[in-house]
């Protein structure tokens, strides 16, 4: 089986330190950073995830934009509390559809988007990509844009949050069988069925997005039930959720 990833992927930092005083020439806090952790992010942090998953039998391709986006952000180490996230190049170039990305596109039996409305999809790119896979093949999207009808009949499912899906709600209400929401500790809901996850103590939920979004496609291209592969999506997202920083199943 073959697996295609598509978006922005970015650089996740995380600078651990302590704070013991407040600055004399200002009341912020003075931040002694003592360790920094780093990951790939956004369609980056997908990839990572199915790949943690996915057997020798298959494959996976991930086509990312060629932009360092990078955020950074600054954590107390004991609380993990976050005291700011400095992001750095948040735009990027748009996506070109090349005779070779045509090619895997149209070898892929599973495409995720993962779009973070970065610049580089458009809602036309995205209606290319489902134009040119082979029939057959399964499309997720995860996005934060407005989506159209146009794109929710091209689409086999989205994942929204419960903001994105209240933007989309013009159209969603007649793809509700498309439509996964998730609902951070409370789990997700599809097709007006909700599926609580497990309750476990969140620590950090950077990335949980892009875990659920990986597993999700994962477990559906498996068994075809888009019940079960929510199942072990909310699984999955809670385990990350309970590690600090951006983790990988």
């Amino acid at each position: 089986m073959n697996f295609l990833v598509i978006g922005e992927k970015c650089r996740d930092v995380f600078v651990y330190g302590e704070v013991t005083r407040l600055s004399p020439e200002a009341p912020v806090p003075i931040f002694k950073p003592n360790r920094i952790t780093e990951n790939g992010g956004m369609a980056q942090n997908v990839y990572n995830n199915l790949f943690s998953l996915i057997e020798k039998k298959s494959s996976i391709i991930g086509h990312f934009c060629h932009e360092e986006i990078r955020k950074t952000r600054y954590v107390d180490d004991k609380s993990n509390h976050y005291f700011i996230r400095i992001d750095e190049n948040d735009t990027s170039r748009p996506i070109e559809f090349t005779s070779h990305f045509k090619k895997i596109i149209y070898g892929a039996d599973c495409i995720i988007i993962s779009d973070y409305d970065k610049g580089y999809l458009s809602l036309n790119d995205i209606y290319q990509i489902c134009q040119e896979k082979r029939d057959g093949a399964i499309v997720f999207l995860d996005t934060k844009k407005k989506l159209t009808p146009v794109i929710f009949d091209q689409i086999d499912f989205v994942k929204f949050n419960e903001s994105e899906y209240e933007k989309n709600k013009m159209f969603a209400e007649g793809y509700l069988d498309k439509i996964i929401i998730t609902k951070g500790g409370n789990g997700a809901t599809h097709n007006n069925q909700d599926f609580p996850s497990t309750k476990k103590v969140t620590i950090d939920v950077s990335g949980a997005g892009d875990t659920f979004l990986a597993v999700l496609a994962y477990y559906y291209m498996q068994r075809r039930s888009i019940n079960f592969a929510i199942e072990k999506a909310n699984e999955a997202a809670s385990k990350v959720v309970s590690e600090r920083g951006v983790s990988v199943i």
